[in-house]
């Protein structure tokens, strides 16, 4: 297999496996992980014989994942030749999530350990996680006081072809969002393209998610441009982003979520009083919102009301479903921010630690 140490410290260029796909040469074991996680994805449907990404699917294809992962049916299947394709495919998607039964993991080691040889020429194995730290060990054999036996990724590092895809810079970014427009017959510039990546997280996926409802929007207005003024009207900010993610949270009784968002916030750098400004602004829209459903009973009609999107109408009118007096929790709640709001600005207390009790208190409410 080559130098180990370097296996477990190197990966490879993706442009490997766009040659490996093209030859039809895919048979091995595969790890495929990394922060850009469309990517894995792409390269992971590739591989797997997904229909959606081209390829043919089949009887001779198992995709496992944290909910249905079995040791014994995974041997069944990489245990035995291909029926109707050159190759048998097994996936094992977020490999890093699964819980393992007792002595599972082992297993699915030895299994691996007994064909790594000559695998690839029957099957492809490939296995998506987050990234490469080992998982703890099992909390039964934790209990049971048993040493963990050898892990999974160390047996991937050394044995795998390990493929890391990192976020892209804002350059290939702004290319494959033009690429992506077009094959829509769509057109976008490239100031706007980079635009997007201004307002938007510089991901994939949320950029993907972006960039259809633009195109969409586009379309339904009966041209094939992408404008500036689009962009402003159908993608936020940023702050406004996080802060319309973290306030629904509260709304969803979600605590840990609203903190998550929060911590996004302190990594944009936005000022404390800001982010507070915001916080109290989705509850005055709320509070808009509610008033003017008494009145209005589609949402269409309260959003040409209030001046607030559509789609925020509707995620606001089902989360306040959940209190018994909406109206009270919304006061209560605007009433919270006007007293944290005070602290920020009159005392030398933490800014971002007020913020957090603020949310424990409104989850409370």
């Amino acid at each position: 297999m080559g130098n180990v140490n370097k296996k477990q410290t190197e990966t490879q260029n993706p442009k490997i496996l766009d040659e490996k796909i093209k030859s039809g040469k895919t048979g091995g074991i595969y790890c495929l992980f990394g922060e850009e996680e469309y990517m894995v994805d792409y390269y992971l449907n590739k591989l797997a014989g997904d229909p959606a990404a081209g390829g043919d699917g089949g009887f001779d294809r198992a995709v496992f994942d944290p909910d249905n992962f079995d040791a014994d049916l995974f041997a069944d299947i990489i245990g035995s030749y291909p029926i109707v394709s050159d190759r048998k495919v097994a996936v094992i998607k977020n490999a890093d999530g699964i819980k393992f039964k007792s002595g599972e993991k082992e297993k699915l080691v030895r299994i691996l350990s007994d064909c790594k040889e000559n695998i690839g020429d029957w099957a492809c194995v490939v296995f998506k996680m987050k990234d490469l730290s080992e998982s703890p060990p099992d909390k039964a054999e934790k209990s049971a006081g048993k040493k963990s036996g050898p892990g999974l990724t160390a047996f991937l590092k050394e044995n795998a072809e390990l493929f890391e895809f990192k976020p892209n810079p804002p350059a290939s970014l702004i290319k494959w969002i033009k690429k992506i427009a077009a094959s829509e017959q769509t057109e976008i510039s490239e100031e706007n393209a980079g635009y997007i990546l201004e307002r938007s997280e510089p991901r994939m996926y949320p950029l993907k998610s972006e960039l259809d409802k633009l195109i969409n929007y586009a379309k339904a207005e009966g041209r094939s441009q992408i404008s500036k003024e689009d962009i402003e009207l159908l993608v936020q900010k940023k702050l406004e982003m996080e802060a319309f993610e973290l306030t629904n949270a509260i709304l969803d009784k979600k605590y840990g979520k609203a903190l998550e968002s929060l911590e996004k916030l302190k990594n944009l750098r936005e000022e404390p009083a800001v982010v507070m400004g915001q916080i109290a602004k989705y509850f005055c829209d709320l509070s808009a919102v509610h008033m003017a459903a008494s009145s209005a009973f589609d949402y269409l009609s309260i959003s040409k009301k209030t001046g607030i999107h559509e789609y925020r109408v509707k995620l606001s009118l089902a989360s306040l479903k959940k209190y018994g007096d909406p109206a009270r929790f919304i006061d209560r709640s605007l009433e919270l921010c006007r007293q944290c709001d005070k602290k920020i600005k009159s005392t030398s207390l933490d800014s971002f630690g007020l913020i957090e009790s603020l949310l424990c208190d409104m989850a409370g409410l």
